[in-house]
């Protein structure tokens, strides 16, 4: 009798325990997870602890990486910041949008992502959910294409490329910080008042469903910390000082920036909201020579993989078990991965090119059937599919086996003829696709 009753004992907490690993795995698929998305500016992928380096303090980010799924084979959409953004935004490549380069403060005042484009926030907006993007915008100066008229109920930010951290000043020297349509004259640290509104805005929607886009600056240039000097002021004749000591700065903006993820933590566990939030962090394209890209070749502007492999970590506390995966994904996919979890339903006008990866966030079995991926960039083009990557430089072509060389040192092309020659038609019907669509940028 009494070994019935310890067995019985036994087959009750077994079933505890599949039941409660069951709920885990489920319940996101019956509520409304909230969503936030963090996205560094110029991070590349061996700029983060959790990714190798060796210098840079990133405890909080790494804790993320740590309790939840890093990616080791996720790519930006563009080598620059305006395309990866609308890709984000669109689940589109950036080139569909029309967004193909930098949409730059001396050159491209009068553009911006087409109103007429479906984005992630207007589809979760559809949705009940409150939606909000505090940061950097880069997808158009002028008021007609403010985020707030694509979805987000709020916008504190910037809409250039980068300011002065302090200043907030653009590259033309136009003042660029907002609230809504409206510029607002809010002194502080760029990272410090990315953090202060997305603290506030969560606080202000904690008991609702909401979407949550935190666009960093950092750790793009200016490479400026919370006492540094200006280095514009709107007097286009003022002469900063010149900085010499740009890794240092670089790695401290990193951290500012960690903090500020921490105290981001911090507030969703204080509201009892963490087990409900799905955190997704990742960069917008590599980093600059003052930044590592390591292992990798290449950088920001580049269709090395340096240019566009990035960091990329997903946290949801009690749903996404901690695993490490070298699925190939990108940018783009981010969009119908998170409509997919939110249960939010896309028009059926709306022609994604990106796949949803929400089985790897809820540790099912994803069935990945093999696709090529494209980039491009000024004269440079790439096509990946499966281990192959294929590049292009001007006229120039190289192949690449990256099970066997991930850092893109030696090409194989003549060797593997007939795998080139696949890959460079790949390449051309898609690039020849692309261009009938014109550009804004």
């Amino acid at each position: 009798m009494r070994s019935f009753f310890r067995y019985f004992l036994i087959l009750i907490q077994l079933l505890l325990l599949v039941g409660s690993s069951y709920s885990q795995i489920t319940r996101p698929l019956t509520s409304r997870p909230n969503i936030i998305v963090i996205v560094a500016d110029d991070l590349g992928f061996g700029d983060l602890a959790c990714y190798g380096n060796k210098n840079h303090q990133t405890p909080n980010i790494d804790k993320l990486a740590r309790e939840g799924i890093k990616f080791l084979d996720f790519h930006s959409n563009g080598v620059v910041c305006s395309p990866t953004r609308a890709s984000l935004l669109t689940g589109k490549y950036p080139q569909s949008t029309g967004i193909t380069g930098v949409i730059t403060a001396k050159s491209h005042r009068d553009v911006g992502l087409d109103a007429n484009e479906t984005l992630i926030s207007e589809i979760l907006k559809g949705n009940d959910y409150k939606t909000g993007i505090i940061g950097k915008w880069h997808l158009g100066y002028d008021t007609i294409y403010s985020p707030v008229k694509q979805g987000f109920d709020i916008f504190k930010g910037y809409v250039s490329g980068n300011v002065d951290y302090n200043t907030h000043f653009d590259l033309e020297n136009h003042f660029d910080w907002w609230s809504n349509t409206s510029k607002s004259d809010e002194a502080g640290y760029t990272t410090d008042l990315i953090t202060k509104h997305a603290l506030s805005f969560i606080d202000q929607n904690k008991s609702n469903p909401f979407f949550l886009y935190i666009a960093h600056e950092a750790p793009h240039a200016p490479y400026q910390v919370r006492d540094s000097r200006p280095e514009r002021t709107g007097d286009p004749g003022f002469k900063p000082e010149p900085v010499t000591d740009k890794r240092k700065l670089y790695g401290q903006m990193i951290g500012i920036m960690d903090e500020g993820i921490g105290e981001i933590i911090t507030a969703l566990d204080k509201y009892k909201i963490l087990e409900n939030t799905l955190i997704l962090f990742l960069s917008d394209n590599g980093a600059t020579e003052v930044g590592s890209n390591l292992p990798f070749k290449g950088q920001k502007g580049q269709v090395w993989e340096g240019g566009h492999r990035i960091p990329m970590i997903a946290y949801w506390k009690g749903v996404a078990a901690p695993q490490v995966t070298d699925e190939l994904l990108m940018t783009m996919d981010i969009f119908p991965t998170i409509s997919e979890l939110t249960g939010s339903k896309i028009p059926e006008n709306v022609q994604l090119e990106g796949r949803g990866f929400r089985n790897i966030l809820l540790n099912r079995a994803f069935h990945s059937t093999e696709r090529p991926v494209f980039w491009s960039f000024k004269n440079s083009g790439a096509v990946r599919k499966g281990k192959w990557k294929l590049v292009r430089e001007n006229q120039d072509y190289y192949l690449y086996d990256l099970s066997k060389d991930s850092g893109e040192t030696e090409s194989v092309f003549k060797q593997f003829s007939s795998t080139a020659k696949q890959l460079v038609d790949l390449l051309v019907r898609w690039e020849r696709k692309m261009s009938a669509i014109p550009a804004k940028s």
